[in-house]
């Protein structure tokens, strides 16, 4: 039998074996309410996705450093390289640029597609500030546009009060072996000003994290140091019953720092401080109302990254980047009859680059324009459910994408639900690729690199199949997909190939790739207070170019949680294996082996207002340098924690 069949059928067959199971299911997790799906509030059980869900008790029982750390465990989610000892977040086997990431809704400019290394989106919101995160597995395109190819993360915030409410964290941790102190603290407070029209939202937090030493070569940094500040106040005015206007601001100023040497031979070799300078900030102006009939949420925002780079030693830094995003959006959400929910919506954004790899003017912009349509149909009331929508976006430089979507809910049971469903996504090619200014070195300066205004975007189809059930104490969840990605972009040499520093590269539509997979995960109360939960991914990423299996894709991972609670005491158990997967090496597919993670912790609630935690990251001090040299990021040593939470 050939290979794609006999893995087709072991998918199928693990799809039915668990689905047999989900009969005798149902979850309380299955009816908490999420948003990013539609864009509108819904069960979980009810959302045209496949999606999962991270809460504020799962956010603060863990140290939690930014976005990466709370996602990592998620079905679906693998990390990797992004170099400069950082890491990047893949969703079912797609690199970090085809994700979007989210604030209450609100785009993040994704500074990676236009700053090289960049993870800078990661850490925008503190754990503090943060209410849950929604991670939607698959292409989203048809509400969000470019950039939502492979998936959404939407983190949202912690809602305004009708009563003053503050809460503040603090903890601090140590690796074993030399560097790698951690310390974050934080604090967040919001209540009315004026009762019933005027409400306030504050929240402020500092990281700091001293870098690790190489265990190897103690004159490089295995993971870099961070100092970061950021902080944030809305001011939500209610003028009338059932409109509000919220009026946000937020700022982040983020140092990185690592020990690194230039490249070539070791007695020409110079060992330098590399640093990055990050601002953020985002001022937003956001509008809610409710007209009976009808439903309307229009807002306007900016977003501004600054990246500033030094290096010591008389090292040439990167010229600096300011990256400027300007959105202006609306939707109108109201019934069409009794069976049709619909949603129209549009978007206006301009993105501009001013960066020094920009030869001429040192600046690079563009605009898109987008109109999209959803309608929610209620087929069969409570039983049979419909979601179908379309994106038109309009960009300025290579024209039109239209993004269809569709997906069927069925609510088999009062305790089984399948749904399945086609979406298709794109990604615009970024403002360094399209530009004919755009030149710079690569690969340590063997290589320059220039745009290519002829670019297409790259685009996806993507069909899933999946079920969600539980009953009493348990829930069980199993999804079959597969991606097909046409016309990704990457670099091709055009002259003098394999000369040094004169060869020269551009970028191209060349690759073309399919991923399957299978994403499955269950929770279960148990007696005595103990609970488990578990997931398991299945991912078959294929290059259809050269017929070959993708590298830095883990084909198997699986991750897994048993908490214990009774009454102020709570403790939890964690562990997550990675499988093997295939690094690139000068043209040759090397094996990286699997890795597992173990870690543990504990809480006692000393009052309502007081709760001390501690415990240890990384339990058996899993050092992936030491593993394989292929590893080209490292996870963090031995790490003990302490910390508290007080609200009040």
């Amino acid at each position: 039998m050939p290979r794609h069949h006999t893995l087709e059928h072991s998918v199928l067959a693990a799809l039915t074996t668990l689905l047999a199971s989900t009969a005798l299911a149902e979850g309380r997790s299955i009816d908490e309410i999420v948003v990013t799906a539609t864009a509108s509030e819904q069960r979980l059980r009810d959302a045209p996705a496949a999606m999962s869900v991270i809460s504020r008790e799962r956010l603060i029982e863990r140290p939690v450093r930014d976005v990466l750390d709370a996602v990592r465990e998620v079905p679906g989610i693998t990390l990797t390289s992004a170099a400069f000892t950082r890491k990047r977040i893949n969703i079912r086997g797609m690199d970090n640029t085809h994700s979007l990431f989210l604030i209450d809704g609100r785009r993040v400019n994704a500074s990676a597609d236009v700053i090289a290394h960049s993870d800078f989106e990661l850490g925008w919101i503190p754990t503090e500030a943060i209410e849950r995160i929604e991670v939607v597995r698959g292409p989203m395109s048809s509400l969000y546009g470019s950039e939502a190819l492979g998936g959404v993360i939407n983190v949202i915030t912690r809602p305004v009060t009708d009563q003053w409410t503050a809460s503040a964290s603090a903890s601090w941790g140590t690796p074993s072996g030399p560097g790698g102190r951690d310390y974050q603290a934080g604090l967040y407070a919001a209540g009315p000003v004026v009762p019933d029209r005027l409400g306030l939202r504050m929240f402020v937090n500092r990281d700091d994290r001293a870098e690790t030493p190489d265990r190897a070569d103690p004159a490089l940094s295995a993971i870099e140091g961070r100092r970061a500040t950021s902080g944030g106040a809305t001011l939500s005015w209610t003028p009338a019953d059932q409109h509000r206007i919220d009026f946000s601001l937020q700022r982040a100023e983020d140092t990185r720092e690592r020990n690194t040497r230039t490249p070539g031979p070791p007695q020409t070799a110079v060992e330098y401080l590399f640093r990055d300078d990050i601002t953020r900030q985002q001022a937003d102006v956001h509008y809610l109302g409710d007209f009976r009939r009808f439903s309307v949420e229009a807002g306007a925002y900016r977003s501004r990254l600054d990246r500033r780079n030094r290096r010591s030693q008389g090292v040439a830094p990167t010229a600096p980047s300011r990256l400027t995003d300007d959105i202006a959006e609306a939707r109108v959400r109201f019934d069409a009859g009794r069976r049709h929910f619909i949603t129209l919506g549009g978007e206006f954004r301009r993105e501009q680059l001013d960066d020094g790899s920009f030869l001429l003017t040192g600046t690079e912009r563009v605009e898109t324009r987008s109109a999209f349509v959803q309608d929610s149909i209620d087929i069969l009331p409570e039983r049979l459910s419909f979601t179908v929508g379309a994106r038109l976006d309009d960009h300025q430089q290579f024209g039109s994408e239209l993004s269809p979507r569709a997906y069927l809910i069925w609510h088999a049971s009062e305790t089984l639900t399948l749904r399945g469903g086609y979406g298709e996504g794109f990604k615009a090619p970024t403002l360094k690729q399209l530009s004919t200014q755009f030149s710079t070195f690569g690969g340590g300066g063997r290589f320059e690199i220039t745009g290519n205004p002829d670019l297409q975007p790259e685009t996806s189809r993507s069909l899933e199949l999946g079920a969600l059930a539980g009953l009493g104490a348990m829930t069980l969840e199993a999804t079959v997909f597969q991606n097909t990605l046409r016309d990704l972009v990457q670099t091709a040499c055009f002259a003098n190939c394999g000369v040094f520093r004169q060869e020269r590269r551009t970028y191209v539509n060349v690759a073309e790739a399919r991923i399957r997979g299978l994403e499955t995960g269950a929770t279960l109360s148990l007696p005595l207070g103990f609970e488990f939960g578990g997931n398991y991914t299945y991912l078959d990423a294929r290059d259809r170019e050269l017929d070959a299996r993708l590298a830095e894709r883990p084909r198997h991972s699986l991750t897994s949680r048993l908490g214990w609670q009774n009454g102020a005491w709570s403790a939890h158990t964690r562990a997550q294996r990675v499988g093997s997967q295939l690094r690139n090496v000068q043209g040759q597919a090397l094996k990286k082996p699997h890795y597992t993670l173990w870690h543990a912790g504990a809480a006692f609630a000393w009052n309502e207002q007081v709760t001390l935690r501690a415990g240890v990251e990384n339990l058996t001090n899993e050092r992936l340098a030491e593993r394989s040299a292929l590893f080209d990021f490292e996870e963090r040593g031995r790490f003990v924690y302490f910390g508290t939470n007080v609200s009040f």
